[in-house]
């Protein structure tokens, strides 16, 4: 019999507890994401349902804006975002694109996309309802960046928008914790 091997087994056993204790003692808590959103009346809609559910979340919504304005800061679209550098946001919703029309253009999507990212924010673009027919889902399929699927959601009178939009809020705060 080797007499070293109970030694070595008990010390193998102890390391495991202390490993486990020590883990245990150190459970990482997860850093709240500054999450921002932009946009049209999507974003006057969702902000203050997403404000309730968003620990750090702000957002500026401009109706009947379109991609152009916010591309190219408008007085249309109010301060366009400017707050968003001082803000300092993880992640960026972006709500735009139903108001513009039957040729949406790219360029302007991008512009958005890339001064986003010059401010260190993942671009995470929000789909409009599923019920709204527009051009721009082709565009925002085209961007490359991450984005929130289209909800069945029950519409207003309008057809435009949601009859409400706190289970909207809810899908995309449930999206965000795996972004």
């Amino acid at each position: 019999m080797f007499p070293w091997k109970p030694l070595a087994i008990g010390g193998v056993i102890a390391a495991g507890i202390g490993a486990v204790a020590l883990a245990s003692r150190r459970k990482p808590t997860p850093t709240p994401k500054r999450v921002a959103l932009i946009g049209d009346s999507y974003a006057v809609g969702l902000g203050p349902e997403l404000q309730k559910l968003l620990p750090t979340f702000r957002y500026a919504g401009v109706k009947g804006t379109n991609t152009s304005q916010w591309a190219n800061r408008s007085k249309a679209c109010g301060a366009c975002g400017d707050w968003l550098t001082a803000f300092k946001p993880d992640v960026v919703l972006v709500s735009l694109g139903v108001n513009d029309g039957a040729t949406p253009n790219l360029a302007n999507y991008q512009t958005i996309v890339r001064s986003l990212h010059g401010i260190g924010a993942r671009v995470v673009w929000i789909e409009p309802p599923a019920a709204v027919k527009t051009p721009s889902r082709a565009v925002i399929a085209a961007l490359g960046v991450q984005t929130i699927p289209a909800p069945a959601l029950p519409m207003a009178s309008d057809g435009l928008h949601p009859a409400e939009y706190g289970q909207w809020a809810q899908e995309i705060a449930a999206t965000l914790t795996s972004v």
